[in-house]
């Protein structure tokens, strides 16, 4: 037992984590997040390996040259240009009123304490000049103290004059601390040549005395103008050509020289944890609403495992290859045939799934690239694309596909060159051919890998199910040869839910294969079932219990064969579910009759009930067919009759609960039925046997000529 358990552990665990994956939809969300960002997080952080890891200043050891044509914003020129027309922005001032004001105040103080002192008879004249050298407004010496009381009244009235309007005058104008003496000597140098030295320099003195700087230097607004000046500055775009030489081999290595080789991804600058985190960041989101998409507007890619493996590895993918070619090879980029895998997923998977998919991809695209136009070529093809692929049904869509996706290319070529007015012939010539060659690819790869990936995640495809649907299958062979009436109850439920799929939008192709496959389990022990019989019936002699048993073994003979001949899971499925856990009614009635002890779980199949759309078709046509067959008269009323029991019965015991079948999908169900049944069993014109008599002596064997 301990040998056991051990050898089972993690088989077990994995099982759990499976269970709880599917129970729990938080478990399932955030699983599906985790792994698919960290994958997309790894493939963009991963970059391909450098051709250079040259620094500023090395010398180059070999001459490089540009793979592709890029264009990128130079930081080294950009930061050059901005720090010249910071450096060429003046000195910003800010002007002072209360400069002004307090100078003109003291020039007024002083001009009225001189004009007091000069009308003061009580002092002396020594006492004057003291008083006024003493003006605290001021500060005059004993020279041009004596200047002041020794001039005439018309004179100093003069002075006074002309002092307070220079200074009011120099102060409106504004000055700066540089600007204060050279103001200062203009103001004298243009008093009037009539005046005495006397008046010159007592007028001089209080000018000087009372004007200051009143334009004051403001750091604040300076750093302002120069951060608007270096904002004024573009962007400088630098631009290599294919085949350019970025570096030649003995050069010195410029600040330029690294950004064109950073910019066409031949160096490595060493790690950058904030682009890292950027990235990684970026990934986590782009997962978590796809991952919302899909939960909420895809239900069945969600809840298949092996679907959401391949959405989360087909959007790696696309991560993947953009970073491997952007931006070192920006002309392959547009070679590479991203709708494939759009097309590829709205096969496998489904067309909400793929769409979300892939605009996951050209977003990843867009921030590895940085440019609009490869967003739009990874995307607007695609879409072309998936809208010509549909149900691929046959190859020919996928040929329809390969032209779409081609024209949606080289329209977004054009578009995109139009705007930008290229004059590259050549370049224009590559394009083109890389949007031709993206469409051919597309619809080849996107047909191989909906083949392989199909078997590989054992996601069930048209091509599969076409080759199911071959009367020279296998299973269909032994089914024809082991039971014909087996097999041809089959072809007429195949053909009822072929078209009741129709009528509803379920999947017909679907529909008819499971029908063809639904009662291989017969084939084991043909003679148990009616359609079978020639003879008599061996459950005449049985228990109903035992007849019962056998009839329900079938579906577990089916479910063996179905897995050694490896059918696909929604085939299997209909295997046990075309009968769910309904009464096997004939024999329950029989057991009843004959008086016995009767438990009705032992009389019902063992299920499980329907759960997609096709198996409840196929349950339903199962059980129509049979009871019309089993009709003695068979005309459009009792027709009617027999199938609106059976689908009343059906319903009644709860057995499509459990699919989206509603009402409405049941009441179409039902008339498609009664029109193809009508159809079958419809009256035909009597034959007498005289009639038939009368022909035949009319053409004579030809023997007997």
């Amino acid at each position: 037992m301990i040998r056991f358990r051990r050898s089972t552990g993690p088989r077990l665990a994995l099982d759990r984590l499976r269970g709880l994956l599917h129970q729990e939809p938080r478990a399932r969300l955030a699983a599906f997040v985790i792994l698919v960002g960290l994958a997309t997080a790894v493939a963009m952080l991963l970059s391909p390996p450098a051709t250079g890891t040259y620094q500023v200043g090395t010398v180059a050891d070999r001459s490089l040259k540009a793979q592709g044509s890029v264009s990128f914003v130079s930081e080294s020129l950009t930061n050059d240009a901005r720090e010249r027309a910071a450096a060429a922005v003046p000195k910003q001032y800010t002007r002072d009123p209360s400069v002004s004001v307090l100078g003109s105040g003291k020039l007024s103080a002083t001009i009225a304490s001189i004009a007091r002192i000069r009308a003061d008879q009580s002092l002396t004249p020594d006492m004057r000049i003291v008083a006024v050298t003493r003006i605290p407004e001021s500060d005059l010496n004993g020279q041009l103290a004596t200047d002041a009381l020794s001039m005439s009244t018309p004179e100093w009235n003069a002075v006074a004059q002309a002092a307070d309007r220079a200074v009011q005058d120099l102060y409106a104008q504004g000055l700066r601390q540089e600007q204060v003496a050279p103001a200062v000597a203009d103001v004298v140098k243009a008093f009037p040549a009539s005046w005495t030295d006397a008046q010159k320099r007592l007028a001089g003195a209080l000018v000087q005395q009372h004007v200051a700087a009143n334009d004051l230097y403001d750091p604040a607004a300076t750093v302002a103008a120069q951060a608007a000046a270096r904002a004024a500055v573009a962007p400088v775009q630098v631009q290599v050509a294919a085949g350019e030489v970025v570096v030649r081999e003995g050069s010195v290595v410029t600040a330029q020289d690294v950004e064109k080789l950073r910019a066409l991804g031949l160096v490595d600058g060493g790690p950058d944890w904030a682009l890292a985190i950027g990235l990684a960041g970026w990934a986590f989101l782009v997962a978590g609403v796809l991952a919302l998409f899909v939960e909420r507007y895809a239900e069945e890619a969600w809840a298949d495992d092996h679907k959401l493996v391949l959405v989360g590895l087909s959007l790696t993918f696309l991560v993947a290859v953009a970073r491997v070619l952007v931006p070192t090879h920006s002309l392959s980029v547009y070679y590479v045939p991203w709708a494939a895998v759009a097309m590829m997923l709205t096969v496998l998977v489904g067309g909400r799934t793929a769409l979300a998919t892939q605009i996951a991809g050209a977003l990843h695209v867009g921030i590895l690239s940085g440019r609009v136009d490869l967003v739009a070529y990874v995307l607007v093809p695609a879409l072309l694309g998936m809208a010509a692929i549909r149900r691929a049904t046959t190859a020919r869509e996928f040929v329809a596909g390969a032209f779409n996706v081609a024209g949606g290319s080289l329209g977004v070529i054009g578009a995109f060159l139009l705007v930008s007015r290229p004059t590259d012939v050549i370049g224009l010539v590559q394009l083109g051919v890389g949007a031709v060659s993206s469409g051919a690819l597309s619809g080849l790869f996107a047909f191989g890998a909906s083949v392989l990936l199909g078997h590989l995640f054992r996601i069930t495809t048209v091509f599969e199910l076409r080759e199911l649907a071959d009367p020279d299958h296998p299973l269909l062979r032994q089914l024809l040869l082991r039971t014909p009436g087996t097999y041809h109850h089959s072809l007429l439920v195949a053909n009822l839910a072929e078209r009741a799929a129709e009528v509803i939008g379920a999947d017909p192709l679907t529909a008819r294969v499971a029908a063809y496959y639904h009662d291989i389990g017969k084939m084991r022990n043909p003679l148990a079932f009616i359609e079978n019989q020639t003879a008599g019936n061996p459950h005449d002699d049985l228990d109903p219990l035992v007849s019962a048993q056998i009839v329900s073994a079938h579906v577990r003979d089916g479910l063996v064969l179905a897995e050694r001949y490896r059918l696909p899971e929604k085939i299997r499925e209909v295997i046990p579910a075309h009968h769910g856990t309904s009464l096997i009614k004939y024999f329950w009635q029989t057991a009843q009759e004959r008086g016995q002890k009767v438990d009705e779980a032992s009389f019902r199949h063992p299920g499980p009930k329907p759960r997609s759309r096709e198996a409840g078709i196929v349950m339903l046509a199962d059980g129509v067919e049979a009871a019309v067959r089993s009709l003695a008269h068979k005309d459009a009323e009792t027709i009617s009759a027999m199938v609106d029991r059976i689908v009343e019965e059906r319903v009644n015991d709860g057995q499509l609960d459990e699919c989206d079948l509603t009402l409405r999908d049941i009441h179409r169900i039902r008339d498609a039925f009664c029109e193809l049944l009508l159809g079958v069993y419809h009256e035909r014109i009597p034959y007498p046997e005289d009639r038939i008599a009368r022909i035949g002596d009319l053409h004579p064997p030809a023997a007997s000529q």
